[in-house]
């Protein structure tokens, strides 16, 4: 009998992740899950009874991954900076917010683990949310964002900006530039 190929969770989420940006949400399964690993399906389910469950954990693990960045920039620097950095990382975690984008807001399971995972899900979200929603306030009461505009339409604007194609072959810096001067200054000469 051959021994089965040793791999990590790690190992699972990194191709989970290639996979979902390849061939979407729907079209991911086990089976090429497994063969891009060169493991036997039956080697992933040992660690997930099925996708959604495995998807999940990802996003976890990659949402604590975030808001663990975020709690560590630099908010001691002036607000434009921070903005940056902050853009900065929205982008960075990119392919994140388009996976989750993909995800439909159907019913999982009734078991009590993926019900864990889904309240955990919730409050990264949350967490992180707040925490954006904070630092646009701190923007419209120090004048550096206009106050008119609602806070979830900016916070909005900001996230869906990753999910814009890249058609021109920009690097991802670049489009974070490009899409942060708009979002930012807009696109009408002063």
């Amino acid at each position: 009998m051959a021994r089965e190929k040793k791999f990590s969770t790690e190992d699972i989420y990194q191709e989970a992740h290639s996979l979902l940006m390849a061939v979407g949400y729907d079209k991911f399964s086990f089976g090429l899950l497994a063969n891009s690993l060169s493991v036997s399906r039956a080697a992933i389910y040992k660690y997930y009874t099925n996708k959604d469950e495995l998807i999940y954990d990802y996003m976890i693990s990659e949402m604590e991954k975030m808001v663990d960045d975020l709690e560590k920039l630099d908010w001691l620097t002036d607000y434009p900076a921070q903005f940056q950095q902050l853009f900065a990382l929205i982008f960075e975690y990119g392919d994140v917010h388009q996976i989750s984008f993909m995800i439909p807001n159907k019913q999982i399971a009734d078991d009590e683990k993926m019900k864990e995972k889904k309240q955990r899900s919730q409050l990264l979200h949350k967490r992180f949310f707040q925490q954006i929603q904070s630092f646009i306030q701190t923007g419209q009461t120090n004048g550096y964002i206009k106050k008119d505009i609602p806070k979830s339409i900016i916070i909005e604007l900001i996230f869906h900006s990753v999910t814009i194609p890249d058609r021109v072959g920009l690097s991802q810096s670049e489009r974070a530039y490009y899409l942060q001067e708009i979002i930012c200054q807009g696109i009408f000469e002063k």
